[in-house]
């Protein structure tokens, strides 16, 4: 079988993380693949001899530029084509595998303002869902939100759950943890947040929560937000601005992948209030670094981190507050936390999400020769 992947997304956020450590598996199963990516993307991919690197400067989002995305897909005689969102193109010459990791314009219309852009979004994840042979999603909520927002015949669906990369593992060396702060500045001590400064990630909860926090704890306790400063981003810091927050309150911008572990080991606490999220992958980075969460009970987030977070209601910050508390004043509780985080993260691998995502594509009946 030979397999092709749209990796021209390949360097966004979620959707990229899944590509890269799918591609990864993928080469170490020594699967015959046909991989199509940006060139400035090339070296973000493994080498392999089983793997063609085929250039292209179409963008996922052009609806012309999908047209000749596939005669390009057709001309390298690929037996599927994988597209890692609901960007795929619109004839696409052989059998289509889409993964949709949520519907989150869908479920909160201020995640995307522009009504245009809604619209078409809305446009191109059904063209998505009506083409695709398979689709694969990465939870059971988000299972549920595709049958009622989309209306996908959920016979079609196959849920397959992300995996926790091996790079992430406790860092206790204090030199690394130092370089860390010093090229971040971060404090010594800290709280955790990553992700994309959009609505529904519920961060003016967060700064509100973090108001009321410093009059219960000892020690003021900074908040670290990571991520990178655009969309809601201004508005986060005018927020925490406005809260008084100014000095407890960090952005250090982007991260650098390398640097993830050490970053996560340093913190106390992560904390994930998220209103929604598909999966929420970094509750079991930071569990697999050995930092105790806090995660709201909402979406995905229960069923991805399981007994091994504290839960709160994403609209209450007396229950955020409190679940801090426990964590950063409860050394038995912080413990447990760390123990049971990493049994839970280690139920995540994306070798085994490799292994059923090759069983959906062997399920993919054979293209009918045009």
């Amino acid at each position: 079988m030979r397999i092709g992947f749209d990796a021209r997304t390949l360097d966004w956020a979620g959707v990229g993380t899944y590509s890269r450590n799918l591609l990864q598996e993928y080469v170490r199963m020594e699967l015959e693949l046909v991989v199509f990516c940006q060139d400035q993307m090339q070296d973000l991919i493994p080498p392999s001899r089983n793997l063609r690197l085929v250039g292209t400067d179409l963008a996922p989002e052009s609806k012309t530029g999908g047209r000749h995305f596939s005669e390009l897909v057709a001309a390298h005689q690929v037996d599927l084509l994988h597209v890692p969102c609901h960007l795929t193109p619109p004839d696409p010459p052989v059998p289509l595998i889409c993964t949709i990791h949520d519907v989150i314009p869908l479920i909160y219309p201020r995640s995307v303002r522009n009504p245009f852009l809604r619209s078409r979004y809305k446009a191109r994840l059904l063209q998505a869902l009506r083409q695709a042979s398979c689709v694969i999603t990465v939870s059971q909520i988000s299972l549920s939100t595709l049958s009622v927002y989309a209306g996908v015949d959920l016979a079609r669906v196959r849920v397959i759950h992300n995996g926790v990369s091996d790079q992430f593992h406790p860092v206790t060396d204090e030199e690394a943890l130092a370089d860390v702060r010093t090229t971040y500045a971060l404090p010594e001590w800290y709280a955790f947040w990553i992700g994309e400064f959009r609505p529904h990630k519920n961060l003016t909860l967060l700064l509100d929560a973090w108001q009321a926090l410093q009059e219960r704890l000892p020690h003021p306790l900074p908040l670290v937000l990571a991520g990178p400063q655009e969309a809601a981003f201004r508005a986060t810091k005018a927020v925490a601005r406005k809260r008084g927050l100014r000095d407890l309150v960090h952005f250090p911008g982007y991260i650098r992948n390398r640097d993830l572990p050490a970053v996560y080991s340093g913190a106390a606490v992560f904390v994930f209030p998220s209103l929604y999220e598909g999966f929420g992958l970094p509750p079991l980075e930071a569990m697999a670094c050995g930092t105790p969460c806090v995660v709201s009970n909402s979406s995905a987030l229960p069923e991805v981190t399981g007994r091994a977070a504290l839960l709160f209601n994403p609209t209450s910050t007396q229950q955020l507050t409190d679940c801090i508390v426990r964590v950063v004043t409860q050394s038995e509780e912080s413990a447990g936390l760390r123990e049971e985080g990493f049994r839970q993260s280690a139920q995540f691998k994306w070798g085994t999400a490799a292994e059923q995502t090759l069983e959906v594509y062997r399920g993919v009946p054979a293209a009918t020769p045009r």
